[in-house]
């Protein structure tokens, strides 16, 4: 279904009102032009009664038969309008009567207001036939004598023909100035308001459409050529923002592109970064060997050099009580290859043990920073998001490089074997008490409380065979401790954990030099 457009809806809801208007006009025209009407035949047959009235009171007569004579004369004078004439005493009984209906008394209230003077007239309720009736009396006086009354009863006409004549007029004059207001209404809001809407919404459709440069037309100084002005200046505006909008366009373009040669640089970066990361995990591996082997052999020392020392103090004994050359012989033959088990023994501990590390000034941030980018790539690759909180107001510390990355890159692999859905880990490092604080913290399993306290022991793992040698933390031990510092574990199952260390700042004198 067509919509209609603004005009002619306002146009039918403006003559639906005043059509409203004017029917409750008509209807109020019509019932006042009727109770002028009704008063108007009250009056004239009031008017009747008196004049009767009068003729009786100037031509007085005792006799019925001459009264009711004149009351006919009177009757079939005004035949078509008079349906009933009674003639009462001064006392209020009915003495000639021109109704075919029974006496009627009259009411008390109308004799005492007739007495003085005052004529009645009223309309009273529908006869028998359906039709309203005027019922009006009038006085008789002679010489200033109350002698009767005078009654009459004439039909009530619902309008005269002038009435009629007149509302009928009104109604087409009424009618001809609704169809006149109409089409003047209809002709101002299509040609006055209408057109500049039209004009201004097709402004508006050819700006949707991406022409900014065609203007409203301006028809009048009014509401609607502010409302034009007003379009026009929001299209300047807009054709502004549209150039400066494909200015910036143009600029983050330029910086996109810019940001992509970067983004390739750091990928080159990042793959220099892995062959780097590659070779330390390599050196790793030989160092976590190396130390393996040392705690082998401390441990082999350990437990073969006490019975060699008691075998060794026995052969003295033997050889100190024995007279016999030839078991002298085989004594000190026993002896020598005691000694000889105790060099190689030596000789193992020697080319296995860690060597002391090589202190210097260090910023603890900066190896941080170049461990977090070493090992960005596999955080990444692994879903694990890396948090940092350093202080930037952290003094040096007196540390060997190698070594000291080795411990954290340690702590970050444990973390990443913690996590493997991926997850959070987040390093912070913090000033207190003349040491430096890192705190390395994972959202991985967590350590069972059982196992917690074995972490640090050496060749004890919980991971599978091949994924791990037992020797990692205790390594980052004793690498943190040659520095003078310590490493502590705080975890509960399933809730994470966090490695915490303590290293010495480079004013603060180490432990074993003191020791040394």
């Amino acid at each position: 279904m067509k919509h209609l457009k603004l005009y002619t809806r306002t146009t039918l809801l403006a003559s639906a009102v005043l059509t409203a208007v004017l029917l409750v006009v008509a209807f109020f025209f019509i019932t006042q032009t009727r109770a002028i009407e009704r008063q108007e035949q009250e009056q004239r047959a009031e008017l009747w009664a008196t004049l009767l009235a009068n003729q009786i009171a100037t031509n007085p007569s005792k006799k019925t038969l001459e009264l009711h004579s004149r009351v006919i004369a009177f009757g079939q004078e005004h035949e078509k309008q008079i349906s009933q004439i009674r003639i009462y005493s001064e006392k209020g009984r009915e003495v000639v009567s021109l109704s075919p209906d029974e006496p009627e008394t009259l009411a008390e209230a109308d004799l005492q207001k007739l007495r003085r003077a005052q004529a009645v007239a009223r309309t009273r309720d529908q006869d028998a036939a359906g039709e309203q009736l005027i019922y009006a009396a009038a006085p008789i006086f002679n010489e200033g004598r109350f002698e009767g009354v005078v009654t009459l009863t004439t039909r009530r006409e619902p309008f005269s023909e002038l009435a009629r004549r007149l509302i009928t007029l009104t109604l087409a004059l009424l009618a001809l100035a609704l169809l006149s207001i109409t089409a003047l209404l209809y002709f101002l809001f299509s040609q006055v308001l209408y057109r500049p809407v039209e004009s201004l919404l097709s402004a508006m459709t050819e700006a949707r459409a991406g022409k900014l440069n065609v203007p409203a037309p301006v028809h009048a100084h009014d509401e609607f050529g502010q409302l034009a002005v007003s379009f026009n200046h929001m299209l300047a505006r807009l054709r502004t923002m549209t150039a400066e909008r494909e200015a910036y366009q143009k600029q983050l373009e330029e910086r996109v592109h810019d940001a992509t040669t970067e983004l390739a640089e750091r990928n080159t970066q990042l793959e220099e970064a892995n062959a780097a990361l590659f070779e330390i995990q390599r050196e790793l591996t030989k160092f976590e060997r190396l130390a393996a082997a040392g705690q082998l052999a401390a441990q082999f020392a350990h437990e073969v050099g006490t019975p060699l020392n008691l075998i060794s103090g026995h052969v003295q004994l033997l050889a100190a009580r024995n007279g016999d050359a030839r078991t002298g012989a085989r004594l000190d033959l026993i002896g020598s290859q005691i000694a000889r088990i105790e060099r190689i023994v030596r000789n193992m501990l020697d080319a296995t043990r860690r060597p002391q590390p090589q202190l210097e000034a260090l910023d603890l941030n900066a190896l941080l920073t170049r461990i977090f980018e070493i090992t960005a790539p596999t955080l990444a690759a692994r879903q694990v998001e890396l948090q940092t909180e350093l202080d930037e107001t952290l003094p040096p510390i007196q540390a060997d490089n190698e070594q000291l990355q080795q411990v954290f890159i340690n702590l970050i692999n444990n973390a990443l074997d913690a996590m493997p859905q991926g997850g959070e880990l987040r390093f912070r490092t913090a000033v207190m008490d003349g040491f430096a604080l890192v705190s390395c913290r994972d959202t991985g399993e967590g350590i069972r409380a059982e196992i917690k306290t074995r972490i640090f022991d050496p060749l004890f793992t919980t991971k599978l065979r091949g994924r791990g040698s037992g020797l990692g933390l205790a390594i980052a031990q004793q690498i943190v401790r040659e520095h003078g510092g310590e490493i502590t574990v705080e975890s509960e199952w399933g809730q994470g954990a966090e490695f915490q260390l303590r290293l010495p700042l480079a004013t603060q004198p180490l432990a074993w030099a003191a020791a040394v």
